[in-house]
């Protein structure tokens, strides 16, 4: 299991794909129709989607790590805390996404778009399974049975967790 994190670990780090002018909605032709950023917020743009690109790599190795201790969580607490430090990380890898500037008339097109979309797919599952697997250990705790939204807690970090690895795989690799 540990050959997995420093595969992952490896990958991360050297893994990246370039983006162009194109997937940012940008024409590279000459047109006075092109949406320009002074160099300040080009620089910071380019400074918070360099980080969003890290963290998430960062988060998808924590996540995957937390998918890992999912069948032990009943016997100790690492998989509730790899969980948090997750939606930590995810939190901060938004973060810099959703404040690094962009040119008001820039359309979204190809890797871009795809990768944004698959937020309204990973965003919501993030706030939700944490909350259901709380309540999956609550009741087991308990001696409760699950009969609510909990018992499908799995499969909500699954989609959770299949949505963002495919939304990096989008960043990193390209084809």
């Amino acid at each position: 299991m540990k050959l997995w994190f420093l595969i992952l670990g490896f990958l991360s780090i050297t893994a990246h794909a370039e983006i162009n002018l194109n997937d940012l909605g940008i024409e590279p032709q000459v047109s006075s129709n092109i949406p320009t950023l002074t160099q300040t917020e080009f620089s910071e743009r380019t400074k918070k989607l360099k980080r969003h690109e890290v963290l998430g790599l960062v988060t998808l190795g924590a996540m995957t790590a937390t998918m890992f201790t999912g069948g032990s969580a009943m016997d100790n607490d690492l998989h509730m805390y790899l969980g948090v430090a997750t939606g930590a990380l995810y939190a901060a890898t938004a973060y810099y996404a959703f404040t690094a500037p962009k040119p008001s008339g820039v359309i979204d097109k190809g890797r871009i778009k795809w990768h944004k979309s698959l937020a309204w797919i990973h965003l919501p599952a993030m706030i939700i399974a944490p909350y259901l697997g709380f309540m999956y250990k609550k009741h087991e705790e308990n001696g409760q049975k699950h009969t609510g939204l909990e018992k499908h807690h799995s499969t909500v970090a699954g989609l959770l967790y299949g949505s963002f690895a495919l939304s990096a795989t989008l960043m990193v690799l390209e084809f």
